[in-house]
Parts: C-alpha cells; sequence; structure tokens
C-alpha cells in the first residue's frame, strides 16, 4: 500500500523523506518488521520502541513514524521518518487504513465496565445471532469472525491494535454487519483501540479495580468514561431489572444492558427476551463441571470484591451443604482488595481456601496471608492445583465448591514466565483419577552438591519449585493417591505442596528403598500399583510418559518396569549394566561403579512401576550399601534373579528427563525449562 494512503487521518505529522514508497508491512515490534516495512515506535510501559528504531531498519523498515524530533534519531536518508505527537494512536490510523476498516459497513459495539463485560458482550451477540444477523464477537474468551475462532491471548481484554483491525478485516470479509467488541480499561489507556470509531460504548459498572495501573479511582474512572463519551451512542447498565432468566441477579442485570444495546440498533424487546432462553453463560462463568460425587463443582472468573460477593451469595442460596470457596489475588495488582476479599469469603463461604492467583513476583505466602482476617475456616494451599484437589476431597455430597479467579483463562503467571493452566482441566483430573494406583514422590534430600541450605526439591525452574512440575505432571497423568517423602527441612517442602497429596517422614537419609517403605505405609489399600520417581528430575516429564510407562506395565506383565536413556555424559547416574547376550542384569548408582562401568551411556532415570504385592514382599530384601544406604534399584536384580520380568520405558527425547545434582545442571534445567514454555506460550 502506498505510504500517503497509510497516512490518511494523521493530522499532525511532519515527513522527513519520500512519501511515494509502497509499504509491504506494518509492525509496532521490531522483531516482525520485514522488507519494506513500516514501523511505528511507540513508547510502552517497560520498553521504548524509540530504542529499537535502527533495528528496525535493519530487518527491512523504509518507514518509521515516531515521536521523537528528527534530528535525534539518527536516522539515514533512504528511510522516511513520520514524526508525529502521539504514535499510538498514529499506529492506530495506520491499522485503519492498511486492513481497510475505516470505511467498513460494520456496527461496532464496545463494552467496557469493572465486571461483567465479557458476559454483556457474549449476550449481545447471542441475541443478534438468534434473530439471524451476522455477528463478529471478540472478547477475552474468544473471537469469532463468521465460521472462524480464535484464541485471544493471556490475561489480556482487548488485543493490541494492529490484531485488532485484523479481526476486524476478517469479519469484513465474512459478511459480518456488527462487531461486539470487549474493552478494558488498559486499552483504552494504551490506545489498543485506536483508529475505531465505536457506534455503540456501553459501560456495564464502575468499581474499584487495577488501582496499580491507573493509580487511584478517579483515573481508572476516567479513563473508562473517556471510551463512553467516544461513542456515538452511550448505554450505561441499570443497575435492576425485572428479568430472571439467567441464574444470578448479576447475570440478569447484563441480560438488561444487552437488551437495551439491541433495541438500539432497532431489534424488537420481546424477540430479545425470548433469545435469552436459550443462552449458555461464557467459559469460566458460573460454569458447571458435572460429576458423579453428588456436589456442584463451580468456576467462576470473579476476582474483584464485589463480583466474588455477588458469586458467593447467588450460591449460599443455592446451596444446601456447604460452600466452599477456592480463590487467590494476582501479585502485583490491587494490594488493597486482598483483605476484602478475604473477608467477604470468609463471611459467606463455610471454608475459605486460599491459594495462588499468578503470584508473579510476589511471594505466594505473603499475599495468602495478607487476604486472612479473623474469620474460621482458612486454608493455606499456595499450589493451585493442590487447593482444587483438596476442595474436591473436603466436600460431602450437597456441598458446593467455586473456584474463582481464573475462569477461561489457560495460564498462570510466575515471575514473568506464563505457565499452561486451567481450572477446568485440574478438576477433572481429579475427578478423573485412578484409584488402582499409588505414587510415591522422594522429596527427603537436601542435595549436597547443590550447596545450598534449601531442600532439593525446592530449587526454582522457571519459577517454580521443581517439585511443582512433578505434582502437576502426575495429575495430569490421571494420578491422585500420591505420598510425598519428606525429610530435610521437611516443613519447607509441606508449607509449599501440602493439599491434598499425604506426608510420610524419612528423619534419617537410609536410602530410596526406605524411603518407599516409609511412603508405602501411606499409600491407600486399594492400590494395585506404586509409581515410584524422584521430585527432584521429573519436571520435564510429559504426563503421556507416565502413562505410557504405566501401560507398559501392564501390557508387558512385569513384575516392575522403569525409565531408561542414552545419556551422553552419564555422570551421577546409575548405569543399567547388561551380560555378553545384551541382557539386563543390574543397574548400579554412581558412587558404586567400578572404571569400566562409569564408560557406560545407558542409564536409569529414577521413574519406577511396581506391583505393588510383589514390591510389599521384596522390600526387605534390599541389603545395605558399602554407603549405608538401601537402594530401590536393587529390586531390579531381585527380580531377574527370581525369574520375573522387568521392562525398560525408554525415553525418545533426552530433553524429556533432567537430572539436577549440580548448581550448573540447575542452570541448564532452568534455561530449558523457559525454553519450553517459551515455545509453549
Amino acid at each position: 500500500m502506498n505510504l500517503r494512503a497509510l497516512l490518511t487521518g494523521i493530522t499532525d505529522y511532519h515527513s522527513y523523506g519520500s512519501l511515494d514508497k509502497e509499504i509491504k508491512g506494518i509492525t509496532a515490534d521490531s522483531r516482525k518488521v520485514g522488507k519494506d516495512s513500516l514501523f511505528v515506535a511507540a513508547k510502552g510501559l517497560t520498553v521504548d520502541g524509540h530504542d529499537f528504531i535502527h533495528e528496525a531498519i535493519n530487518r527491512g523498515a523504509v518507514v518509521v513514524i515516531g515521536e521523537k524530533d528528527y534530528a535525534k534519531t539518527g536516522i539515514p536518508r533512504r528511510v522516511t521518518y513520520i514524526k508525529v505527537s502521539d504514535s499510538k494512536q498514529s499506529l492506530g490510523e495506520v491499522a485503519t487504513n492498511w486492513f481497510g476498516t475505516r470505511d467498513a459497513k460494520l456496527k461496532i459495539i464496545g463494552v467496557t465496565g469493572t465486571k461483567g463485560k465479557t458476559t454483556t458482550c457474549h449476550l449481545i451477540y447471542h441475541i443478534l445471532t438468534s434473530v439471524g444477523k451476522k455477528v463478529g464477537l471478540i472478547s477475552s474468551i474468544v473471537a469469532k469472525m463468521g465460521k472462524v475462532e480464535e484464541d485471544t491471548g493471556f490475561h489480556t481484554t482487548s488485543p493490541d491494535v494492529i490484531s485488532l483491525h485484523r479481526l476486524l478485516k476478517q469479519m469484513v470479509k465474512a459478511g459480518c454487519e456488527y462487531a461486539v467488541v470487549e474493552v478494558s480499561s488498559h486499552g483504552i489507556d494504551q490506545k489498543r483501540i485506536a483508529g475505531i470509531n465505536f457506534d455503540i460504548g456501553v459501560l456495564t459498572n464502575i468499581a474499584p479495580e487495577h488501582l496499580d495501573y491507573h493509580k487511584t479511582f478517579a483515573e481508572y474512572r476516567k479513563v473508562k468514561l473517556s471510551f463512553l463519551n467516544s461513542a456515538k451512542t452511550k448505554i450505561v447498565s441499570k443497575k435492576t431489572t425485572k428479568l430472571d432468566i439467567l441464574p444470578g441477579k448479576f447475570n440478569n442485570v447484563n441480560a438488561e444492558t444487552a437488551i437495551e444495546v439491541v433495541v438500539a440498533l432497532g431489534m424488537d424487546r420481546k424477540l430479545a427476551e425470548k433469545a435469552l432462553y436459550s443462552f449458555k453463560l461464557p467459559i469460566g462463568r458460573l460454569e458447571e463441571i458435572k460429576n458423579n460425587l453428588g456436589i456442584k463443582i463451580i468456576i467462576d472468573f470473579a476476582h474483584t470484591p464485589d463480583s466474588l460477593r455477588e458469586v458467593l451469595q447467588y450460591l449460599r442460596s443455592q446451596t444446601k451443604g456447604r460452600l466452599i470457596a477456592v480463590f487467590g489475588c494476582a501479585g502485583e495488582r490491587d494490594k488493597g482488595k486482598r483483605l476484602k476479599m478475604g473477608e467477604i469469603s470468609g463471611k459467606i463461604a463455610d471454608v475459605s481456601i486460599l491459594t495462588a492467583e499468578d503470584p508473579r513476583s510476589e511471594n505466594v505466602f505473603d499475599i495468602l496471608k495478607s487476604m486472612e482476617t479473623k474469620a474460621r475456616n482458612y486454608l493455606e494451599i499456595p499450589e493451585r492445583g493442590e487447593a482444587i484437589a483438596a476442595a474436591i476431597n473436603l466436600a460431602k455430597r450437597g456441598d458446593t465448591i467455586v473456584i474463582c479467579g481464573k475462569g477461561h483463562e489457560k495460564s498462570m503467571c510466575y515471575g514473568k514466565i506464563e505457565h499452561p493452566w486451567s481450572d477446568q482441566e485440574s478438576v477433572k483430573n481429579v475427578l478423573n483419577a485412578r484409584k488402582d494406583i499409588g505414587v510415591i514422590v522422594m522429596a527427603a534430600g537436601m542435595g549436597k552438591r547443590m550447596h545450598s541450605k534449601k531442600p532439593k526439591v525446592m530449587h526454582l525452574l522457571a519459577e517454580r519449585p521443581m517439585i511443582s512440575y512433578t505434582l502437576d505432571n502426575l495429575r495430569r497423568a490421571g494420578l491422585e493417591n500420591i505420598v510425598v517423602v519428606v525429610g530435610y527441612k521437611k516443613d519447607e517442602v509441606v508449607r509449599e505442596i501440602k493439599g491434598a497429596v499425604k506426608f510420610a517422614d524419612q528423619p534419617i537419609a537410609l536410602g530410596t528403598a526406605d524411603a518407599t517403605v516409609k511412603g508405602l505405609i501411606q499409600i491407600g489399600a486399594s492400590t494395585k500399583t506404586i509409581v515410584v520417581l524422584n521430585g527432584d528430575d521429573s519436571a520435564f516429564y510429559s504426563p503421556e510418559i507416565i502413562k505410557d510407562v504405566i501401560k507398559l506395565q501392564y501390557n508387558s506383565h512385569s513384575i516392575l518396569s522403569f525409565v531408561g536413556l542414552i545419556k551422553a555424559d552419564p555422570l551421577g547416574l546409575g548405569r543399567i549394566i547388561r551380560n555378553s547376550r545384551g541382557q539386563l542384569v543390574d543397574i548400579v548408582e554412581e558412587k558404586d561403579l567400578n572404571e569400566d562401568q562409569k564408560k557406560i551411556k545407558e542409564v536409569n532415570d529414577g521413574l519406577y512401576v511396581f506391583d505393588k504385592r510383589w514390591l510389599s514382599q521384596n522390600l526387605g530384601k534390599i541389603q545395605k550399601s558399602a554407603s549405608g544406604e538401601f537402594y530401590l534399584v536393587d529390586l531390579i536384580k531381585i527380580a531377574l534373579k527370581a525369574g520375573k520380568k522387568a521392562s525398560i520405558y525408554w525415553l525418545k527425547n533426552n530433553e524429556e528427563w533432567q537430572g539436577i545434582n549440580t548448581p550448573e545442571q540447575l542452570a541448564e534445567a532452568d534455561k530449558l525449562m523457559r525454553q519450553k514454555l517459551a515455545k509453549w506460550n
């Protein structure tokens, strides 16, 4: 597209260089610049795009738009510079020209507010589509463009301005007549909606929120109202309604607002009300997870004091038994709401389980402590998965569990890193878990070679304790009968992962077999199979690997199965010993290897699956080693000598397991975990 055409709508610019250039791409991200691109340098919260102008030019930008004086940019003459007063607003104008949305025949409805935005957007979309209108939708959950749907990302309500205009273009291409857009205060302030003329602006409500960003409620209110006042038609939600169609008064208020919008568009109110009877609330909004336990399990996005109160009051009125609330407060966000939310739950719910909700760089225990009041029945369970499992285990027939704060979201933020997370999946993992398998997790060690006084399993990988990954992987593999063996600084480990897991104490470090004996005591009698693994090296297992090893154990009719891999540098690992015919005969730990055995590359990585009865009968046969420990691995030799079958599951990819015994190995594992999560993101 010609540069002159792209600048349509920008009225206050000064140009330096030719305007007769053909542009092949637009971006505000220097990493995405391609040949013959236009780069917009804008100031963000943590970085300034002006600092990346020369990187953008090196990547192929032939035009730069920015706010700096031309003389201070050092831009070469071959590159055209457009100086503007507001880069973000200019980016919106460029985007609407690039995607052709400026003159599109598309009525755009924007919905903002502290709560109810998502539901109101989905209500408007549903009502309009129910009467045959072609409608597009952009909410914090999903973008719908005709028959095409697209995920809208992590923790953000409004997409970046280029993505927003791209989605609107897709709606136009799909023949949509209307676009319903959820608009956040961040999106307004950061001008992610620049270049869009809203036909209708909707304000659901205003209450203190995001004050970590806006600093004062007055500023937050000002931002919201600036959007409302920019729309051609303004609709402010009423706090009362006669509607009683959807669950909860707050949802019926949202429905009333949606009806006002479609009536303003010329639709009959009675038809709009009729459409409400077929409406299903969006994912994570009073979403019920069905089960056969005789309890109700509800997932809701409530993450403000007002929304938490409304959800709890509604569920209180619908619950015959106890109301169990599981929720947290986000790190680096509105600290003032934490105590309020704790007080609200303490008064309405019978049990309040306080847990993680995107702790970011804050200490999760500090967050939980700031939520507590003097009310009774608070439980602190920092691991969200363990909190959910504990709530389900605690509930009895007739009780209701409500899990608040994450709703539809698919990630959890630790530090600055997004980790996969879903409340829905977590609940289903617990409900569908196998009862016939027990798990023993080794977490008693100090890890002397780590040169740290911290329990080994508490060291961080990508901002999370390594044992947290182990528990997540086990629950995603459908296992719930988990016993964690603790010893060194056991209180720290228990505090971090307490919830639904059981604990066994190993006060003296007498080896893995002794730890297994301690753990086996806590395993339920109904279990037939036992999985044993280390809490300090199992973070990289996928749930599929754990399930596959168990499957191998059953299909091969083995007494035991274990995981092996080929390691170029097997230092510190037990070696798989074979006879001259290549048959497995033993596994020898590193400290007991002779010089020839140290050259072996086949290693045992420490994950075992046992027949429980055989395990119980043979643990006592293990002899104390020269180092004074009882090695669980000796059971392989015992099984083979007795003519029993032992199977090896070979890892196909060495990155599926990482041994962590030294600070250097920890640093390498941390790097690999960050890379793994970056690929997922």
